[in-house]
């Protein structure tokens, strides 16, 4: 079965010798596969896998513990945040010290501040471990690190001259391992942190008695900054940098950089085969352009050293932007950003061709692409802020809430695209990730532009006119529901109705008799009504007379305008059974008045 391995034409690893459905159903012919390959065919296979199967084959493999510790960090890492780490206390216990030393690194602080909750809430848990390798890494050197964690956690005094002041005790719970040195805890989950200091005072007497010595006579404020200083040191190493490093993705590409040669795997950070973590090719969208250049991509280690320069990218993006390492939320949004700035650059400088895009991905950093990706997304946020800085105030009386928002997304330090998976359901925001999307914000923004001047100089519309006319209709029952498209059909009405453009509220009777003339007569009863378009036509017509040096972009976005206005129409009128009362409130589209005033002199 082993000769018939075929390596997967994916980017995460290789297939499994066995079905993958075997695990949950033939878990002893899973044991006896895997009894028969080496440690290094177990990582390579595990390696990419979906975390949750990762973590059940380890369950099934003889060598657990040596293929775990055989893991790239990350890797072992990113299965813990994915499964949960009360659900993979198995591989928390199997995790070396250098494994363990990376989870503290990033759990146990947030930018330079110690985080002492999140620090005892993973001693609490890894007591839950048999046999953790909590103690090993106690025993190891990161002296600064454990002292800064015990200061948060408890204070020491012991009987002497210098020491046995005892002050701030009252109320702490009291412990002491040998009679000398008295330890009062500052928190309540104290179980686990004496079962620590036990097992230390057993296995290296010495070690404990320097620990508790520091946190009697260590400042904790220069204590602090030294251990933090070692942590970005160790974190530095594996591809986690400083934020002013970091701040540097964000630069403007230097045509230098594109010049470099590519890392070798040996200048990014070790894994005992030399392997990189696969996660973040693991679940790669097929639709990317980004996706389609690495299918043809052929040379291996190029894959490898990209995985790399993909984990350290991802956590640029989590430190530039000020967030959470430790947040598996964080940690997705990152990767897919990365992602998507990364497939919006390559696509640019491939010219949307794949087998050029593989040929670069072959030569260049993939920092250089998100940095090309990066300035697109600078473009679109400066051409936002140009238009509302110019029209926010006068758009506002008609833009609808739904545009609003997406025009207010852009101008973000990083723009979002809305995506909107259900009718009625609310935005789902995201970062752009292909050309098509910058296409569709740049085709909204030009839409928004020629809105605000076809609401000028089409329908003779100014900031006068809107305040003059607040309060001259009833329906929409708010100025919120009032929209440049409710402001359309009104003039269509007009129109038809008396054949000019007008925004003026339409009575109750001519709205009547607006709809009895826009929509074509049907044959049955109940059927819904469609609209005369040889009556929209004319209405386009008429507005294209207008003085606004119409361009062919101009006359697109009135068509598709005049479209959604008769769609509306068909929605929301075209069921109402016109002898009788109408309700305006529950149709949206017309802007009405039901009570007798003056006339309006605008919208």
């Amino acid at each position: 079965m082993i000769d018939k391995i075929k390596k997967e034409n994916s980017f995460s690893g290789e297939t499994l010798p066995f079905p993958v459905d075997w695990v949950k159903t033939q878990p002893r012919k899973v044991e006896d596969i895997l009894s028969g390959l080496s440690v290094e065919e177990q990582v390579r296979y595990i390696l990419g896998l979906d975390p949750h199967l990762q973590q059940n084959l380890l369950i099934l493999s003889e060598k657990a513990v040596e293929v775990t510790q055989s893991l790239p960090v990350e890797e072992v890492y990113n299965l813990i945040k994915e499964v949960g780490k009360e659900d993979s206390l198995l591989v928390l216990s199997m995790a070396s010290p250098d494994q363990l030393q990376y989870i503290f690194d990033v759990e146990w602080w947030q930018g330079d501040k110690f985080q002492p909750k999140r620090a005892l809430e993973w001693i609490v848990l890894l007591d839950q471990c048999q046999d953790p390798g909590t103690l090993e890494w106690f025993l190891g050197e990161d002296f600064d690190q454990k002292v800064v964690l015990f200061q948060a956690l408890f204070k020491v005094y012991k009987q002497d001259e210098m020491t046995d002041t005892y002050e701030g005790v009252e109320g702490l719970e009291h412990f002491t391992p040998d009679g000398v040195y008295d330890i009062f805890f500052k928190v309540e989950n104290s179980k686990e942190i004496r079962k620590l200091l036990l097992l230390l005072y057993e296995k290296d007497q010495k070690l404990l008695y320097s620990l508790l010595e520091a946190v009697i006579w260590f400042p904790v404020t220069i204590t602090v900054e030294k251990a933090y200083q070692w942590r970005v040191s160790r974190t530095a190493e594996r591809g986690i940098p400083e934020f002013q490093e970091a701040m540097g993705i964000y630069s403007r590409l230097d045509s230098e950089a594109l010049k470099l040669k590519l890392p070798l795997l040996q200048e990014f950070p070790v894994s005992r085969f030399r392997l990189s973590p696969r996660y973040p090719l693991a679940h790669l969208d097929e639709t990317l352009f980004f996706t389609q250049c690495l299918a043809m991509l052929e040379n291996e280690n190029r894959f490898e050293t990209l995985r790399w320069e993909l984990v350290c990218l991802a956590n640029k993006v989590i430190v530039a932007d000020g967030l959470d390492l430790s947040s598996l939320d964080v940690r997705h949004r990152a990767l897919r950003k990365t992602l998507g700035y990364i497939n919006i650059g390559l696509e640019l400088g491939a010219e949307g061709d794949p087998e050029k895009g593989a040929a670069l991905l072959d030569k260049i950093w993939i920092q250089s692409f998100f940095q090309v990706g990066y300035q697109q997304l600078r473009q679109v946020r400066s051409a936002a802020s140009t238009f509302i800085n110019e029209n926010g105030t006068y758009i506002e009386y008609f833009i609808s809430s739904g545009d609003k928002e997406r025009l207010g997304a852009l101008v973000f330090r990083f723009p979002q695209v809305a995506e909107m998976l259900q009718e009625e359901d609310p935005f789902n925001w995201r970062d752009p990730e292909s050309i098509k999307d910058i296409q569709a914000i740049n085709d909204f923004i030009n839409r928004w532009k020629f809105y605000s001047r076809f609401a000028r100089q089409g329908l003779g519309l100014n900031e006068s006119t809107f305040s003059s006319s607040l309060g001259e209709f009833d329906y929409p029952d708010t100025l919120d529901a009032m929209n440049l498209l409710t402001l359309v059909t009104t003039a269509l009405a007009h129109y038809v109705l008396f054949g000019r453009i007008s925004c003026d509220p339409l009575s109750d009777g001519a709205a009547k008799s607006f709809l009895e003339m826009i929509f074509l007569p049907g044959i049955f009863q109940d059927e819904v009504k469609v609209c005369n378009e040889d009556l929209i036509a004319s209405f386009e017509q008429e507005l294209l007379k207008t003085p606004m040096a119409w361009t062919d972009l101009d006359k697109t976005c009135l068509q598709d305008l005049l479209r959604e206005c008769s769609k509306n129409l068909e929605v929301q009128f075209g069921s109402l059974d016109l002898t009788r009362p109408v309700d305006w409130k529950f149709a949206q589209g017309l802007c009405i008045s039901t009570s007798p005033r003056p006339a309006a002199g605008g919208c």
